[in-house]
């Protein structure tokens, strides 16, 4: 039995609490698996992108179509320079980016 002068929550209040804190978390949960998807996804366009540089500074010079698959912490790399239609494309986690020379 509780004397006066002490405090505490009723069952009331923690529950409330809990079933708020319950309510966030159902929210916040799928906005943060999405979020990480979408980081993993730039992720892999950004360091794409970088190989592509890398490579193509390498066989500026050489002027002709080069086609390259690299395996980088597990990710499959293809890219790939056609010199007729001045055109770079990466393809990485199904998804393909070209860029194209103006």
């Amino acid at each position: 039995m509780l004397k006066k002068n002490e405090k505490g929550f009723t069952l009331a209040e923690s529950l409330l609490s809990l079933m708020i804190m319950a309510m966030l978390a159902a929210f916040i949960l799928p906005f943060m698996v999405q979020m990480t998807s979408q980081s993993k996804a730039l992720w892999d366009k950004q360091r794409g992108m970088r190989i592509l540089y890398e490579e193509g500074e390498k066989r500026w010079n050489e002027r002709r179509d080069f086609h390259v698959v690299y395996n980088e912490a597990g990710e499959m790399y293809d890219i790939s320079w056609e010199t007729t239609k001045a055109a770079a494309c990466l393809e990485v986690s199904q998804q393909e980016i070209c860029i194209k020379e103006q």
